[in-house]
């Protein structure tokens, strides 16, 4: 489900909790579908029985309101409160209690609101306390009050207690609601609603929907068909959904599916159309094959699209048998042809092997015969050491033989060394040697430049080879000037440096 369905689904139920809590408490109050009145005029300054510093104190006033002014005292001092959290409750307490006595002055009293959280609030608790008594006067009020996304969640709350009590009249309700996200919003929530009652009735109704109600409705009623028969949920979905909305269906199906009978799940993503629903599946039924058997999961992978989703499919089949039997995982990979999915695959068993004993994946990883498959397997190794153990990573890297090795493998462990102890690691760089050291130290230098430049300069300074110091001076220089340019050329104006350097440093002259 999208974040941004969550979060209104949150407002819905927060905001209905709040109404059935104040009807709790207040019951009493007239029944029927209430008329408005006037507008509310403007709030009363005359003392009333409910504090008004009470509520400025968040603390629960007296219930004493006798008339519409009363309430419209309170109602204002509420919406003074500074604590919004305060002022939300106390609003809303009041508002339900003035519903339950009379909902018209209530009613009246929300329609003058501005814009902003209180009208919203006030608009959802009016609409829910009269769809309670009259849905179709609810609904008609809705058209005329509700404006915004969050006040649209009314039409979630109104449609769920419809489709628990009577589907049908539910639906006849349908022809009071806006096209829109409004109408979305009352299908999906008769739909789910209706289903959980009587799944087959709500199926049947939502399949022969015109093509505009369908998609919001089929998609409510498969999440509930899910649970209970994925297969059949998969098999319905791509008749009436498309895009996202199949996508969800689909891999909430597979995830079900697989937990029962993963090679049955394994034949239906063979048979996906490629798309993000194929990848997403493809990688849950991966790692259930691996579980079971990673041969039938190597076999299966060979089934899928011959592009990225082989490759994240193998990396999930070789983290879960990595784990469980690495000697048997490393052979694969060893044997593998080589070329770019050996690499990855290499990187990815190099992870996870690493982080459980580094030095039996150096082992491993040296005795790769391909050349990108064992470098990239070794830088890999060297991160992922570092994380736990970043000196003796790192001292690992300086030693490595091959220049462009070591210097990929030092700048992956230095990464993770200054996070964790930047001294230690500018420390370590002086007791390399070579062009070790002016590698390391031009890739640390912008780092120390991005903290504090002239301490980083006078770092670069006190290096003990000239490579070295040229490199990261030039790299800490090059980071300030692009950060802090005037403050930059003042420092290199005034720097004890020869003037070949500090051409160097200023760069070509610009046009």
């Amino acid at each position: 489900m999208k974040s941004s369905a969550r979060r209104w689904i949150a407002i819905t139920a927060g905001l209905l909790g709040l109404a059935l809590l104040a009807f709790r408490f207040f019951p009493g109050g007239s029944s029927g579908g209430p008329e408005a009145g006037a507008v509310a005029g403007p709030v009363s300054s005359r003392s009333t029985r409910i504090a008004p510093a009470a509520l400025a104190g968040g603390t629960r006033p007296v219930h004493a309101a006798e008339n519409s002014a009363d309430f419209r005292l309170a109602l204002e001092a509420a919406r003074q409160t500074d604590d919004p959290r305060v002022r939300s409750s106390e609003f809303g307490r009041i508002l339900a209690e003035w519903i339950a006595r009379d909902p018209a002055a209530a009613l009246a009293y929300v329609r003058q609101l501005p814009a902003g959280p209180a009208c919203t609030q006030g608009v959802f608790l009016v609409l829910e306390a009269i769809g309670r008594q009259d849905p179709e006067r609810a609904l008609t009020l809705a058209r005329e009050l509700v404006s915004t996304r969050e006040q649209r969640a009314i039409y979630n709350a109104l449609f769920a207690r419809m489709a628990a009590t009577d589907p049908a009249a539910a639906v006849s309700r349908l022809l009071l609601v806006p096209a829109g996200d409004s109408r979305d919003r009352a299908l999906r929530a008769l739909a789910e609603g209706w289903a959980r009652i009587d799944l087959p009735a709500a199926l049947t109704w939502a399949r022969q929907l015109d093509p505009a109600d369908r998609p919001p409705a089929m998609e409510a009623v498969l999440a509930i068909l899910t649970p209970e028969d994925p297969l059949r949920a998969i098999d319905l979905a791509p008749q009436a959904l498309m895009g996202a909305a199949l996508d969800r269906i689909l891999v909430a199906a597979l995830q079900m599916l697989v937990r029962d009978d993963p090679g049955k799940a394994a034949v239906v993503v063979s048979r996906l159309a490629p798309g993000e629903a194929q990848t997403q599946a493809a990688l849950v039924v991966a790692r259930a094959l691996a579980d079971r058997d990673p041969g039938e999961a190597l076999v299966w992978i060979r089934t899928l699209p011959a592009d990225q989703v082989q490759g994240l499919a193998l990396n999930n089949v070789l983290e879960v048998w990595g784990a469980k039997d690495p000697a048997s995982a490393g052979q694969f990979v060893a044997q593998m042809n080589p070329g770019p999915a050996q690499e990855a695959a290499a990187a990815q068993l190099a992870r996870l092997l690493a982080a459980a004993n580094p030095a039996n994946a150096l082992a491993w990883a040296q005795s790769l015969t391909s050349d990108p498959a064992r470098n990239l397997a070794l830088i890999t190794i060297a991160s992922t050491w570092a994380q736990r153990d970043p000196v003796a990573a790192a001292r690992w890297a300086g030693s490595v033989a091959a220049p462009e090795l070591r210097t990929e493998a030092l700048r992956g462990t230095l990464s993770y060394w200054m996070l964790q102890d930047s001294r230690a690691a500018q420390d370590f760089v002086f007791s390399l040697t070579g062009e070790a050291q002016a590698r390391a130290a031009e890739f640390i230098a912008p780092g120390l430049a991005q903290q504090d430049p002239p301490a980083a300069l006078a770092w670069a300074q006190a290096l003990p080879t000239a490579e070295a110091r040229e490199a990261a001076l030039a790299a800490a220089y090059a980071r300030w000037r692009g950060n802090a340019p005037a403050a930059a050329r003042t420092w290199l104006a005034a720097a004890n440096l020869p003037p070949e350097i500090k051409a160097r440093l200023l760069g070509p002259p610009s046009n």
